[in-house]
């Protein structure tokens, strides 16, 4: 009787242990309503929750497009060029008319070009002109420029006919960056330039039959301290936004390689692979047909998992997708991969998920529980 007595006692302290264990293991802030079960794990590491299994199905699917942020820079838009100022480091050919046939004759005889009409800006923003003396030039338009030595030849000329240009563009510059064919500095001149112009100028599309290495998905655009990160590839097939965008003096345009834009798919499949995204996303059953599918000899099609290091609020996120039925195949071509995405295609059960955790994550001590619990949310 006393042995029977310190064995149900032994088991209410192990029955307490377990229920205080699970408690503190899902947190203690949380209140007694709105209880749902699910199959989760806590890895600390990646979230201080507890990181949700998520079924792959339709709704899901929807909530997850609805999700996705458009990337389209609408704000860029703003921008509106306007005539062209010149600044420190123009060259500007200063034409008027008689005057000028009588300065080349008399200084420079034969020249077809002559320094007294070839200005450079120089560092404080002006120029030098005979008969019209030290002009500030810098922040000032063609015109401007025009009507100013007009009016101060005046003073020694009768009715002057005065024409000014740029020679030489120097003082605005945009710069092309990264993993394009064609890098560099390109000119701000009296024709506005776009973003669409620039890219394709600069030919990020590979040459001699090779891909290039750019990844268009996340192109680059820093303008006044803001870095933009443009989708290109995706508004070159769906918008023409990208034709009014117009570029302006100091813009910077990076394009990163896409060494980090990879989807990999582990476990049971036929050729386990890392595919490289020319586009933001592919499906699930593409990067599946990628690595020729499920082994059907020791691959089950209930245990396929799909691990998200970060989702759009830079959350981890875990999937599970059921392959065994002709819905699951459905689901899978309507899922959307993107960057880093990992696929683990196990075996059964339990065994499934601890090697999937296994190849996820170099230490297994990350992992805490991996097992149907209760979470109360709040």
């Amino acid at each position: 009787m006393i042995q029977r007595i310190f064995n149900f006692s032994k088991t209410l302290k192990i029955l307490f242990l377990s229920v205080f264990l699970v408690s503190c293991s899902i947190g203690t802030h949380l209140k007694t309503t709105e209880v749902r079960s699910f199959k989760g794990v806590v890895i600390p590491e990646l979230s201080k929750e507890p990181i949700l299994i998520e079924k792959i199905s339709k709704n899901l699917i929807m909530n997850e497009s609805r999700r996705a942020p458009l990337n389209l820079p609408l704000s860029l838009l703003n921008y509106e060029p306007t005539s062209y100022k010149v600044g420190n480091g123009d060259v500007l050919f200063i034409y008027v008319y008689g005057e000028t046939e009588r300065l080349s004759a008399s200084l420079a005889r034969g020249a077809a070009i002559n320094p007294v009409f070839q200005k450079k800006v120089r560092d404080d923003g002006t120029i030098f002109y005979p008969n019209a003396g030290v002009i500030d030039v810098k922040g000032k338009s063609i015109e401007e420029i025009r009507l100013i030595l007009t009016d101060r030849l005046s003073n020694v000329l009768n009715n002057p006919q005065v024409d000014v240009s740029v020679s030489e563009f120097n003082s605005q510059r945009i710069v092309v960056s990264g993993n394009f064919n064609t890098t560099g500095t390109i000119p701000i001149t009296l024709n506005p330039v776009t973003l669409n112009e620039v890219i394709a100028n600069a030919n990020p599309f590979g040459s001699n039959g090779t891909f290039s290495n750019g990844d268009l998905t996340s192109l680059k655009l820093s303008r006044d301290g803001v870095t933009y990160d443009i989708d290109f590839e995706y508004l070159s097939r769906n918008s023409l936004i990208q034709n009014y965008i117009y570029l302006k003096d100091k813009d910077a345009i990076y394009l990163p390689d896409n060494s980090l834009t990879q989807v990999h798919v582990l476990g049971e499949a036929n050729a386990p692979t890392s595919i490289t995204l020319r586009r933001k996303n592919i499906s699930l059953s593409h990067a599946l047909a990628t690595s020729q599918g499920l082994n059907q000899s020791t691959s089950r099609g209930k245990e396929v998992y799909i691990f998200r290091p970060k989702d759009f609020e830079g959350n981890p996120r875990i999937f599970k997708s059921n392959i065994s039925s002709p819905t699951g195949y459905l689901l899978a071509s309507e899922f959307l991969l993107q960057a880093e995405d990992i696929v683990f295609i196990g075996t059964a059960g339990v065994t499934s998920w601890s090697r999937f955790i296994s190849q996820l994550l170099p230490f297994t001590n990350f992992i805490n529980s991996a097992e149907d619990t209760d979470l109360i949310t709040n």
